[in-house]
């Protein structure tokens, strides 16, 4: 249905203006074959795939050390997990999937659940065991050159992040949906082959903010002992 509704607005306006067009075409046969190439819509061949120099070097698996601070509570929780990158549908995507678990959560919020949100320790007990993942499908858009990014994670939300890549460092800015909300803009800095990190810090919808910081590592270059996120991030 997409697709016809396309066409159609395609065809009306060409309709419309049928004589002048022809007219064109008679005196102008040059500009009239670039006229229909620039109109005729995509090609049947997809593009090629992706060559960039960013999407290759992610390619791999990746240790990650992350930490995040919310309002009144600054480094509340703490995570460790993978990622794993891969081109993927024909190269046309490079297809990120990670996971991790909660490795710990600060004394100051576990006494805020119990006294103000007045949480059980089943509730608590469930935080602090809590695994997540997310899947991401990236791309670059050919006609703009914009990176573009669809994000689904395992609390249910929905993201779209589109953004620029200068030198070492790509910026995107996202749009949350479905059981997420808000915006957030996500700083990945390239430190060396290795290694990797990233600062994105969140819009919500009630006015409040939150930061997330991740350190990600090659895996066959972490060193001993690296698993704490002050130890990788650069000084």
């Amino acid at each position: 249905m997409k697709t016809l509704l396309i066409l159609l607005a395609g065809i009306i306006p060409v309709a419309a203006s049928c004589a002048v067009k022809q007219e064109k075409k008679i005196a102008d046969p040059a500009a009239s074959q670039k006229e229909a190439t620039e109109t005729s819509g995509p090609g049947l061949e997809p593009p090629g795939p992706l060559d960039d120099e960013w999407s290759r070097w992610l390619v791999g698996q990746w240790d990650i050390s992350a930490e995040s601070d919310i309002p009144g509570f600054k480094l509340w929780v703490k995570g460790r997990g993978q990622m794993n990158a891969e081109l993927a549908l024909g190269g046309q995507f490079l297809l990120i999937q990670k996971k991790g678990r909660v490795t710990r959560i600060s004394q100051e919020y576990l006494q805020h659940m119990r006294e103000k949100l007045h949480a059980s320790e089943e509730a608590i007990q469930a935080l602090q065991n809590m695994a997540f993942g997310d899947l991401e499908l990236r791309t670059i858009d050919p006609k703009t050159g914009q990176v573009v990014i669809y994000l689904f994670d395992s609390w249910r939300c929905v993201a779209q992040g589109t953004g620029r890549r200068e030198a070492n460092r790509e910026t995107m800015e996202w749009k949350w949906s479905l059981a997420g909300a808000g915006t957030s803009v996500r700083v990945t800095e390239r430190v060396s082959d290795n290694k990797i990190v990233v600062v994105e810090k969140y819009s919500l919808v009630d006015g409040s903010t939150m930061e997330d910081r991740v350190v990600m590592v090659r895996r066959q270059s972490v060193p001993a002992g690296s698993g704490d996120l002050a130890l990788l991030m650069p000084r």
